[in-house]
Order: C-alpha cells, then sequence, then structure tokens
C-alpha cells in the first residue's frame, strides 16, 4: 500500500476543514436550548392572549416568545361621536417576547404590533374607513419582577385614519412614552388633512387629541 506524503495528507485534511466548515451538522449537532420551567417565572402570569408561550434558556436568562391573531367581526359602536350609528371590525397582529434575568425577573417586554380597526356605517360591512395602526412596544423594568414600575415606550405609526382607497385624514407618527403613574409625553407629528405638525415632548391628548381622530374617522366612514 502506498503511503501518502505529508502534502497530501495536509491537503485530504483541509477538504474535510472546508467540509465542516459548510456542513457543520454532518460533525457536530448543536444541543436544542433549554426549556423553562414556567411556574418559576416573575410576575408567573403570562398573557393568555398571546399562549402557547414558547420559553428558552439563553444567556442573559430565559426568553418567552408568544403570536396573538385577534379578529373580532362586525359589532356596532352607537357610543361613536357620528351622526349615524358606525361598526367596527378589529383585526390584530401582535407578536410578543419578553426578557428574565438568570433569577426569572422579567425585566424587559416588547411587541411587534400591527393593527386595524375597519369602519362601516351598515352592519356587517364593507369597511368605508380605517384607523391603522403599526407600532412596536417595548416596557423596560424599573424594578426586575415588579410590572407596576414598567415605562411603555410606543414607536412608529400610531394612528393613521383614511376612507378606504382614499389620502390620510389623521396620521400620527413618532413616539410615546408613559412612565407608571404619569400622563405619557408624545415626539413626532401629526398630519392633519396633508398639514404637518411637530410635537417635542407633548402630551399624547395635546398633540392628537381623541375629538380630533374620533371626527377623522367619522369623517372617512360617512365621506363628509
Amino acid at each position: 500500500m502506498k503511503r501518502r506524503t505529508p502534502a497530501v495528507r495536509a491537503a485530504a485534511l483541509a477538504v474535510l476543514v472546508l467540509a465542516a466548515a459548510a456542513h457543520p451538522g454532518a460533525v457536530a449537532q448543536a444541543d436544542p436550548p433549554e426549556e423553562v420551567d414556567q411556574s418559576l417565572l416573575v410576575p408567573t402570569t403570562l398573557d393568555s392572549a398571546f399562549a402557547p408561550f414558547t420559553c428558552r434558556l439563553r444567556p442573559t436568562g430565559p426568553v418567552c416568545t408568544g403570536e396573538r391573531h385577534l379578529d373580532t367581526g362586525w359589532v356596532a359602536v352607537p357610543d361613536f361621536p357620528c351622526d349615524v350609528t358606525l361598526h367596527n371590525r378589529f383585526v390584530s397582529d401582535r407578536w410578543s417576547t419578553r426578557y428574565y434575568d438568570h433569577d426569572y425577573l422579567n425585566y424587559d417586554r416588547s411587541v411587534r404590533s400591527h393593527d386595524v380597526d375597519h369602519f362601516s356605517t351598515t352592519p356587517g360591512g364593507p369597511a368605508t374607513a380605517t384607523i391603522t395602526s403599526h407600532t412596536r412596544f417595548f416596557e423596560p423594568f424599573a424594578v426586575p419582577g415588579d410590572d407596576t414600575t414598567r415605562t411603555i415606550v410606543t414607536t412608529g405609526t400610531i394612528w393613521d385614519v383614511r376612507g378606504v382607497g382614499g389620502a390620510s385624514l389623521f396620521r400620527t407618527v413618532g413616539t410615546l412614552v408613559e412612565p407608571p403613574g404619569e400622563v405619557g409625553t408624545f415626539t413626532g407629528h401629526v398630519t392633519r388633512d396633508g398639514v404637518t405638525t411637530r410635537y417635542e415632548d407633548a402630551p399624547l391628548d395635546e398633540a392628537s387629541p381623541e375629538g380630533e381622530l374620533f371626527g377623522a374617522v367619522c369623517r372617512a366612514a360617512t365621506g363628509g
């Protein structure tokens, strides 16, 4: 049997190394992430609307993820301040992630959200107006494990009101910061019928009053 020279052996070893790099699973299988005992998490209750949560142990501690997909169907909203009764269908898709430290204390949360409120002047639709919200929520805790110390930070398109197929009548885009027990402040811009106003650390009800939002919905839904 012919013996391999050192050069041939080196070339063969290089081929094996390249193969391992291209197909690491063929050499060694990574261990799956460790499951987490959810009963040890603090706070202990995960939001049931996002169930089932999947929790895995990461280097920083447990991380739990869940999804919520909601469609209410059409319901009347007689208390909406329009000249006619509106009907609403709320469709929401949200993805939640919760972060825990090594003591299983929740210290941060994030939610990616895409919500659409459909409005119609007739039961069962079709929709004549929408409010679209496309945001991310970040919820850092001042005290890990105590969800009463959360600051809720919402960023993105908070509201966009428009008639179906029409231009935006009322649009609020920016960042809303809501510390625990305090009135939230908004930084961003609000566009009313094409005119944009910039706000800096303003109360949300000053920058984007509820009455203006509802008024825009009524106009969009009725074509007024």
